[in-house]
């Protein structure tokens, strides 16, 4: 059934980067109603808002291109876009009514609810069309990169109640298990992203774009409450998928045996370290006062790097012990 659904290859680099811009609008839409829900809450009222304007605008944009780059290239398929299209479209209408009958949720509830629920597949299966559409299957263009950083920060939107940069108030509190929680998951997280992404062998400038842009959705998360806290995810997230940028290159000119595990390990440690330097600086603004000492700091450094190794360990040969590729 799914290799029915593969798309046809799109070759044309313009029409590749008009996917791009499509995506971006899209999915920081999505990041942008997300910031209402959580700074304007008592003011939305209704499902006709200017964020949700955002969101479906960039839907309707992302449909406007794949029938334009269909059409030019004759291809009427009903491929994996197109059922996502067709399942984000049900899911825009279905959640017009939920919010109209049962008003607007709160909490969790928006990232579980059914009509979500729909548009979450709906997106990913439309991110997958510009991944798997891709005009050579030996390399990934940036159109890919990007749709990959955007799968990321799908996953990111719907977890982002674990997320320690959105949640990092649980570390100036007593909800220690929670706070620890919420990092060691995202660390996990990237480096079960690294070991996919190097297996395409994606460029170290590449990777660099793919965790980057993951921070910039996750900033407008702040973007309508608190654009000094959106410019300093920005730049941790920079400074971190520098990191990630070194461990790449790291990893393609070494012949170490365990290159596939120390490169995890280090992808998930560094998460845990700059956002300890997160921390910091948010401490030192506002006058926060961090509830873990110093040995506490440092497991959200060295305990990622634990969980970065044995992830690792899915990027080998069970047989051979040599790296997949």
């Amino acid at each position: 059934m799914f290799n029915k659904l593969s798309p046809v290859a799109i070759t044309n680099q313009k029409d590749r980067n008009l996917f791009i811009v499509a995506m971006l609008w899209f999915f920081i839409g999505a990041w942008i109603d997300s910031s209402a829900h959580t700074y304007l809450i008592d003011d939305i009222e209704t499902f006709f808002t200017p964020w949700h304007a955002v969101l479906y605008s960039g839907y309707a944009f992302s449909v406007l291109v794949a029938i334009y780059v269909k059409n030019k290239i004759k291809d009427y398929k009903f491929d994996v876009g197109v059922l996502g299209a067709v399942i984000f479209g049900i899911g825009g209408a279905s959640d017009a009514v939920w919010h109209t009958l049962l008003g607007i949720e709160t909490g969790v509830e928006p990232l579980v609810s059914p009509s979500h629920l729909m548009l979450f597949l709906g997106a990913f299966l439309m991110l997958d069309y510009v991944f798997t559409a891709r005009p050579s299957t030996d390399k990934l263009d940036t159109a890919s990169v990007v749709a990959v950083s955007t799968i990321y920060g799908l996953i990111m939107f719907i977890t982002q109640f674990l997320h320690p940069y959105l949640q990092y108030g649980v570390f100036f509190s007593y909800d220690d298990a929670f706070a620890a929680g919420t990092l060691f998951f995202q660390a996990m997280l990237a480096s079960i992203v690294f070991v996919y992404a190097v297996r395409f062998k994606m460029t170290s400038s590449q990777m660099f774009l793919l965790y980057f842009l993951s921070f910039v959705y996750v900033s407008v998360h702040s973007s309508l409450g608190d654009t000094g806290l959106m410019l300093l995810i920005i730049g941790i997230g920079a400074a971190y998928s520098f990191g990630v940028y070194s461990v790449t290159n790291w990893y393609y000119k070494t012949d170490h045996d365990r290159k596939i595990q120390v490169s995890s390990a280090m992808v998930a440690s560094l998460y845990g370290l700059f956002f300890v330097v997160y921390l910091l600086i948010l401490q030192a603004q506002n006058s926060y006062d961090i509830t873990w000492r110093f040995y506490g700091l440092g497991g959200l450094v060295t305990t990622p790097l634990l969980f970065g190794y044995m992830v690792g360990n899915l990027g080998v040969n069970p047989r051979t012990g040599e790296v997949v590729e």
